[in-house]
């Protein structure tokens, strides 16, 4: 029985650990053109969603993205700042306090059909934007975004906050952010504690068995 217990409670963790999602803008189709991304689309009960328009400084301009239909490379559709000059900033949280956000890619393309550089292209701690995972287009060397087929990043990198930031020009859009959810790691004193109990499970199996004889 306690074998069972076990290797239940393994299996619930690697199932727990595929769960992957995607924000796919394509879904809020038919929209006007500049129309704002719902407040947390995309957000699931393991992973809430937040938008925002920064300023070059990182402040808050206001907490919305917009839409745009076909334009964006090959995107169908795109989301990006809600003003030239500024910053698209997309945050994925972790609700339960026990989870890491894995980001495994997302899409991003040039306006026009036309390639455009993206001064400022960061992974980022969700609760800290001035701490950068991965910088993209560090100081002075911008990150050259395609127009004709868009870019796909992978960046799989987990926390329990993680912000993608992309901008300062509104001719860069984003579509297809794919993540999952990650258990944070327990301590080896649980696994231990496990090994033992399964342990202990054989040996008590293993005395029913001789005294039967």
């Amino acid at each position: 029985m306690l074998n069972k217990i076990i290797y239940l409670l393994i299996l619930g963790f690697a199932f727990f650990d595929c769960q992957a999602s995607t924000i796919n803008f394509d879904e809020l189709q038919p929209f006007s053109n500049y129309s704002a991304v719902p407040e947390s689309f995309g957000s699931t009960p393991e992973v809430s969603v937040f938008y925002q328009t920064l300023n070059s400084d990182g402040t808050v301009e206001s907490s919305n993205v917009l839409l745009w239909n076909a334009g964006y490379a090959d995107l169908n559709t795109a989301a990006f700042a809600n003003a030239n000059g500024r910053l698209l900033n997309i945050t994925l949280t972790a609700v339960n306090p026990n989870n890491y956000v894995t980001l495994s890619s997302f899409e991003v393309g040039g306006y026009l059909q036309t390639s455009r550089d993206a001064s400022d292209l960061r992974i980022v701690d969700g609760n800290d934007i001035t701490n950068i995972l991965i910088d993209y287009a560090p100081l002075g060397n911008p990150f050259t975004v395609p127009g004709d087929v868009a870019y796909t990043f992978e960046p799989n990198i987990t926390a329990s906050s993680i912000g993608i930031i992309l901008g300062t020009s509104w001719n860069l859009g984003i579509n297809n952010i794919t993540f999952s959810t990650t258990p944070v790691p327990l301590p080896a004193a649980f696994w231990f504690f496990g090994s033992a109990l399964a342990g202990l499970g054989v040996f008590k199996k293993g005395r029913s068995i001789k005294k039967s004889v």
